[in-house]
C-alpha cells in the first residue's frame, strides 16, 4: 500500500510539474533574410569605399568611415585612434598602394556587422614597410541610417 502511495504521489507531482511546463518559442531572427542581404551588399560597397579611400589617402571620406570612436590595431600590435589614423595618413606616414581583399565574410546582428577575411597589402604603416598577406576583422555599426567602421585589427600570415 505504502509503495502504491509512493508512486501515486511521484505521478501527480511529475504530472503536475509537467503541466506548469511551456514549450519554448522560437526566437526570431535578428534581421529578416533579405534585409540581412541588402545590410551585406550594403557593407560590401562600404568596405570598397574603404579600400579605395585609403589607397588615394582621402582623408574626408575616412573621416565618413570611422567612427568617431574608431580604433586600429595594425600589424605590429600598435593601438591607434581615429585621430592617429588620420595623420599618419595625412603626413604620408602610412600609404597603400594596393590592397587585393580576399574570402570576405560579412555577418550582421542587427546594427552591428563583423567582417572577417584576408588581404595582401602593399603599404607603409607608420613610416615602416609593412606589405604582405593579412587577416582582418572590421566592426561596423549603423549609425543615423548608415554603416560606420568602429574598429579593426589586421594580423600578418606567416609565410
Amino acid at each position: 500500500m505504502r509503495q502504491i502511495l509512493c508512486a501515486v504521489i511521484l505521478v501527480c507531482a511529475v504530472a503536475t510539474l509537467a503541466a506548469g511546463q511551456t514549450v519554448a518559442k522560437k526566437s526570431a531572427p535578428l534581421a529578416k533574410p533579405a534585409a540581412t542581404a541588402d545590410a551585406q551588399q550594403i557593407l560590401k560597397d562600404r568596405f570598397r569605399e574603404y579600400t579605395e579611400a585609403l589607397t588615394k589617402r582621402d582623408l574626408a571620406a575616412l573621416d565618413k568611415i570611422w567612427a568617431d570612436g574608431y580604433t586600429f590595431t595594425n600589424g605590429r600590435g600598435e593601438f591607434l585612434t581615429k585621430k592617429d589614423r588620420m595623420e599618419n595618413i595625412k603626413s604620408g606616414a602610412t600609404q597603400f598602394d594596393s590592397i587585393s581583399r580576399e574570402n570576405e565574410e560579412i555577418r550582421v546582428f542587427g546594427n552591428t556587422a563583423v567582417v572577417t577575411g584576408r588581404v595582401v597589402l602593399k603599404v607603409i604603416y607608420s613610416g615602416k614597410e609593412s606589405s604582405g598577406p593579412y587577416r582582418f576583422i572590421n566592426v561596423w555599426v549603423k549609425m543615423l541610417g548608415r554603416w560606420r567602421m568602429v574598429a579593426n585589427q589586421i594580423t600578418p600570415i606567416a609565410q
